[in-house]
């Protein structure tokens, strides 16, 4: 079939692309993988959503100076993803139905950009597929504005569950479709049975809800019952002043040096309190890392108890430590977790989630419907 036959979609996305977000990212494979099998795919990056009508005019002025600087510069696009070359990246201060004409369906990928479509009535509720990747109550939006968003006659596809569970809370229906992972990028390369037990692998977030906090909490503890202990970390900021030197830090690493900082590590450590589904600790066990998180629902769809991670409570360092000391000390233990974690994450591929994406878009997926 001929690109012009096929549909036309656009992925809408708040502010710009410049720094990496696991929630673009997820989208950005989407755009791609669209565009590989013919879709005519845009990813709009809009500045000015609904909400910002209530702002000052001082606030509002130094928000269109930002975007005039990226618009200008061309920084606006997503250069640490390599973006199809067939997807069309374009910057707008505010929403003008015009700038969407033509196109069969509009992906809101956040809360914003959702009402921003109904808003400005850019295409009809049908044809807007709402990703939900998280419950997105920060910033300016209430629990009670996050649950009305689910009440805007679109399609809801979510990442997890419990997301789905959100909204049929709110009276919805929707597909669950799980991230797809990347095995291609990343891939065990380190035996598992030959890595040294003493080296931990975490992300550096500034987002409270990821609650590294915990993570350096735990380690402390850990550092202590045994002083070879070494943390492979790495994140978007700068390396912390605070951070040991026994901490290993990579700002934005490179794909080389992403597998290296897993595949060296025997155990990955997340301390989230809340996530949609999570990236990071997902490709962790493709690289065979044994994985200790916080037992959430972010981590639910992988992280099984006692057979995939080990689990424990939110806000428990002391739990968190005594589950990283377990798989240090019992290295069969180690080995087995990390084990069936990497055969268990294999089930999560592109291919599948793109093909129950291709149904939301040409109709073909029953609601509260799940992948296979």
């Amino acid at each position: 079939m001929k690109t012009n036959d096929k549909k036309k979609i656009c992925f809408l996305l708040p502010s710009s692309g410049r720094k990496p977000v696991g929630g673009y990212k997820v989208a950005y494979e989407y755009a791609n993988r669209l565009a590989q099998k013919g879709y005519d795919v845009s990813v709009y990056y809009v500045r000015r959503g609904c909400k910002h009508e209530d702002r000052r005019f001082t606030a509002l002025l130094i928000e269109m100076i930002k975007y005039l600087a990226l618009k200008i510069s061309g920084l606006y696009k997503a250069k640490w993803f390599a973006l199809d070359k067939r997807v069309e990246e374009k910057s707008y201060w505010n929403y003008d139905k015009k700038d969407f004409a033509g196109f069969d369906n509009i992906v809101a990928t956040a809360v914003d950009t959702a009402y921003a479509i109904k808003h400005y009535d850019l295409i009809e509720p049908q044809k807007t597929i709402y990703l939900i990747q998280d419950f997105e109550h920060w910033n300016e939006f209430s629990d009670d504005d996050v649950m009305d968003s689910y009440r805007l006659g679109f399609r809801h596809m979510v990442i997890s569950p419990w997301l789905g569970e959100k909204v049929k809370e709110a009276g919805g229906d929707f597909t669950l479709i799980p991230n797809g992972f990347d095995f291609e990028y990343f891939k065990l390369s380190n035996p598992i049975e030959e890595r040294n037990p003493f080296t931990i692998c975490m992300l550096n977030h500034l987002d409270d809800r990821k609650r590294c906090c915990d993570s350096f909490a735990a380690l402390d503890i850990v550092k202590k019952a045994h002083p070879e202990l070494e943390v492979n970390i790495f994140g978007v900021p700068p390396r912390p002043e605070s951070l040991p030197s026994w901490y290993h830090y990579i700002q934005k690493p490179n794909q080389k040096d992403h597998n290296r900082l897993y595949n060296d590590a025997a155990i990955f450590v997340a301390a989230s309190k809340a996530e949609g589904m999570a990236l990071p600790p997902a490709e962790s066990m493709i690289c065979g890392c044994a994985l200790v998180c916080t037992d959430i629902p972010g981590f639910a769809l992988y992280a099984k108890k006692d057979e995939t991670a080990l689990l424990s409570p939110v806000f428990d360092p002391e739990k968190l430590a005594a589950n990283i000391l377990k798989l240090i000390e019992d290295n069969e233990l180690r080995i087995q977790i990390a084990k069936r974690g990497n055969e268990f994450i294999k089930q999560f591929t592109w291919d599948k989630a793109v093909a129950k994406f291709v149904g939301l878009i040409e109709g073909t997926n029953d609601a509260n419907s799940t992948v296979d």
